[in-house]
């Protein structure tokens, strides 16, 4: 390395010496950061004590053996799973047959009203045919008077 370097490198250690000697009465001591951490600590419970706290916490919750024993006992009267298919089953073959029944009902009702259709489509056309046929006489008619008028207005 070359002296100017070397007077440069030297200058700059000299600076941040010069810094840290000024931080350094500023920092706490090895005993002074040991009495601030006790006297923090001091005032927080002890293991033991968090263990006393825990257990009194936790002595009024039920055991599992007794959760176990109050689930049992709620779940008893609920029907099993084979009691609901078969309730459901069952309510499925009546709901069946009901709707069987009002289909039947429905088929019939239908059934009817077809054939009331049909007598009135029936009825239409023969009072269609009725209809024109009077047409035709009026008309022939009609007709018929006009010529007749026709003739008696011409003079003889």
């Amino acid at each position: 390395m070359d002296e100017d370097r070397t007077v440069k490198v030297l200058e700059n250690l000299d600076r941040r010496v010069g810094r840290i000697e000024q931080i350094l009465p500023t920092l706490a001591r090895r005993e002074e950061t040991q009495a601030a951490i006790k006297e923090a600590v001091a005032p927080l419970p002890t293991r033991e004590e968090m263990h006393t706290a825990i257990k009194e916490a936790v002595a009024p919750l039920a055991t599992r053996e007794e959760m176990h024993a109050a689930i049992k006992e709620a779940v008893a009267p609920l029907a099993t799973r084979e009691e609901v298919h078969a309730i459901v089953g069952e309510e499925g073959e009546r709901t069946r047959r009901y709707f069987d029944i009002v289909a039947d009902g429905l088929r019939g009702d239908i059934r009817l009203i077809a054939e009331g259709h049909e007598t009135l489509r029936t009825s239409i056309v023969e009072t269609r045919q009725h209809l024109e046929a009077a047409d035709a006489r009026l008309d022939a008619r009609v007709t018929a008077l006009e010529a007749s008028q026709k003739r008696s207005r011409i003079p003889r």
